[in-house]
Formats: C-alpha cells, structure tokens, sequence
C-alpha cells in the first residue's frame, strides 16, 4: 500500500529545484525590495512597509531563514562530527563573503570616495569594514556614497549576518547536547527562544516588527521552525490545502505585533511545501547557485548604479540596470569562489571519518555518540553546494 505523501517522502528524491527557484525569487525580491528605497529615500520604504504589499515584503526574509533552517539541518543530519558541519558552513559562507567585503573597501571604495586616496585608507572607517568577515558589521567606507538617497550605507543587506551565526550557533549546541537529530530538542528550542522574545516583549524591551523589516532575533525563531520542520518531515503531510492555509495565516500574522511569534511554523511549512516542489530547472539560469552572489553584492551594486547612472533615477530602470549587474557578479562569485572552494568539503569529510574511526568499534575507544551512520544521498546530493539538497535519511518508524 503507497504511503500518504509527507514532507520527507518528497525530500527522498534530492531533487531540490523547488529551493533553488524559491532562493532565486527571495533574492531578488530583496533587490526589488532594496531599489525603492535607494532611489526614494528611507521614506518611501517606510510608506510601502506599511501597505498592503509589505505584508508579503515582510515574509521575504522570515521564508529565507525557515528555507536555511531546512536545508541546514540536513547538512547537520549527514556530518560525520562537529568539525565537519562547522567547515561546511565556513566554506559556503566565510570566502564568497570575504572576498566582497575587499572588494568593496580596496576597489569601489577608492572609486567612488570623496575623501583623498590618503585620508580614505588612513580612515578608521577603512580598517573596520574588513570586520565585517567575522560578523562585526559596520556599514560605511569613508566618503562613500554621502549624496545618495540612502547615504554612505555600502551593502546594508549584511545586517543579518549577526543573526545567521546565532542559528548555526544553536544547531551546534544541539550537537554538544547530543541532540542534533532530535526532533523535540529543535522544537523544544523553538519553544524556548520564541518565549524568551514575547517575554520580552510584554516587558516592553523589544519590538518584533520593525518599520520596514523584522527585529533579526526573530529571524532566528524562523531558521528553528525550519529546523523543526526536518525533523518530523516524515510525520508532516505534505498538502496543497495545508499549503494555502499556512501562507494565508503568515500573511495575517506577519505584520501582527501580537501573532508574529505564532507565525514561525506557519512560514516554514509554506516555505517547504514550495522548496520541495519540483520544476522543471532552466539549465542557463539554474547553472549555479546564484542566491547568495545576489544578497551580497546587490545593495553596494544598487547605491552605485544610483550615484553613477542618473538615468537609473527611477524603481525600474534602477531595478533592471542593478539585476543585471548584480547577476553578473553573482555568476563570478560562484564559479571562481563559492564552488571550487566548496570542493575543498572532501577534506572535512576525509578528517571527520578520521575522527569517527577514533571512536568506531575495535579502535580501542568507546563508541561516540557523536557520530551517526553514512547516509545515502539522493540523485541530486551530490553537488558543491552542501546545503543544496536533502539527505534522503528514512526514519525507523513510518506512518
């Protein structure tokens, strides 16, 4: 007898194309997003925020962290050790990263600076942009982009990079838990931290919604939704009817101060529902992974095709003039950094099967509770692209 379709059952395939357009689309929905307000000025993405459209404005990065959460996890599943899942995440995130914020501070800074060449790498500002690798954001270079609508901001997207290392800090405390394939564990966290911030929130010392965006700790709450929802991917039907009913309640809670805290699972089912869809890929587009070239390059993309190009002084011509350009450097971005690099996994798997057999059976050493058992990945696992497809592990009991 064929089992009732689940979220798991679908992610056995590794066919991933459904995350891949939905990244593509969240990225630039946050470049489309991001245009108004670099020509128009903060006001106007206010004024927008506060319409009917910023409810599904709002939802662009909720679903962005509940996707990683999902996708996360599994990466989480399949390493071998602590050390594994940790480089993974470094070699997707740290060199793609690092090389935009030089190229940023040593190249479109010097260009674009109304300071002296001198006075610009002597500034303080110069020095502590490169922080921005570790995570310590600072926005501004020197005498960059002072006249521009939204002035001297050169990439405000990594305003969330903070918060991205909190989740993969929490997934590596559920590893030092023992509890990184644990579905009440995740859930349990969830519960936790989403109560953390509505106690907060009574007390009156946070705001969950922003003008324009979302407090970032909340964003949090939307990766553990995520992760939660890989847990118990093979108990959660899979439903075009769960679908439209998940997106309609994210919808009406995302801008609601009192049932924002609710949304997190609601946002991450609507989320998988799509990401584990599976359309036909467009080989030109679908070449590589271009989401993340796209989230860091297009603001400081944006605010100099504004400075340079007055022409471009108006929503569409900015939009289109900066997706092209920004496509362009994302094709760069992936082909001569994020894939070879990512290449170098075969390493970190090498080294954590070093470890595992430290502890394996005959060794000499107890057992570690630590390592879990080689799983088989799906047709379309094995990628450059750790978190790109779901590790088709079956759970003991099905219903």
């Amino acid at each position: 007898m064929r089992t009732r379709d689940t979220l798991g059952s679908l992610a056995e395939s590794g066919n991933t194309s459904g995350f891949d357009y939905l990244r593509l689309f969240l990225s630039i929905s946050v470049l489309a997003w991001h245009s108004a307000g670099i020509v128009y000025g903060r006001d106007q993405s206010f004024f927008l925020a506060g319409s009917p459209l910023g409810h599904l404005t709002f939802l662009i990065l909720p679903m962005f962290f509940a996707l990683s959460g999902f996708l996360v996890a599994s990466s989480l599943v399949r390493s071998r050790t602590l050390i594994e899942f940790l480089g993974l995440r470094i070699l997707r995130l740290v060199p793609a990263l690092a090389v935009e914020i030089c190229l940023s501070a040593l190249v479109l800074g010097p260009i674009m600076t109304s300071f002296n060449i001198q006075s610009y790498f002597t500034d303080y500002e110069f020095i502590s942009y490169f922080l921005n690798i570790v995570g310590l954001i600072h926005f501004q270079l020197p005498g960059v982009f002072l006249s521009n609508p939204i002035p001297s901001i050169v990439n405000g997207s990594l305003w969330t990079v903070p918060f991205e290392l909190e989740c993969y800090i929490a997934l590596a405390a559920l590893w030092v838990l023992r509890l990184r394939g644990s579905g009440p564990a995740a859930l349990v966290a969830l519960v936790l931290w989403s109560g953390l911030l509505g106690t907060r929130l009574l007390m009156g010392a946070y705001e969950p919604i922003g003008p324009d965006a979302l407090n970032g700790r909340l964003l949090v709450a939307y990766f553990l939704a995520g992760v939660c929802l890989y847990q118990y991917r093979y108990r959660i039907p899979s439903d075009v009817r769960l679908f439209v009913v998940a997106f309609a309640v994210s919808l009406v809670m995302i801008k609601s101060k009192s049932a924002i805290l609710l949304s997190p699972l609601f946002v991450a089912y609507a989320t998988a529902y799509v990401g584990l869809l599976r359309p036909k890929k467009l080989p030109l587009i679908f070449s590589g992974d271009y989401s993340y070239g796209i989230y860091l390059y297009a603001f400081p993309i944006q605010q100099t095709v504004y400075a340079l190009v007055p022409q471009s002084h108006g929503w569409v011509p900015h939009f289109l003039l900066s997706l092209a350009a920004t496509a362009a450097l994302a094709a760069f971005s992936w082909h001569t950094i994020e894939k070879p690099l990512l290449r170098l996994k075969r390493h970190l798997r090498f080294e954590s099967d070093v470890i595992a057999a430290e502890f394996s059976p005959g060794s000499g050493h107890k057992t570690s509770r630590w390592r879990l058992p080689k799983v088989g990945l799906g047709r379309h696992n094995d990628v450059s692209d750790p978190d790109a497809a779901v590790a088709p592990e079956r759970p003991r009991h099905r219903t």
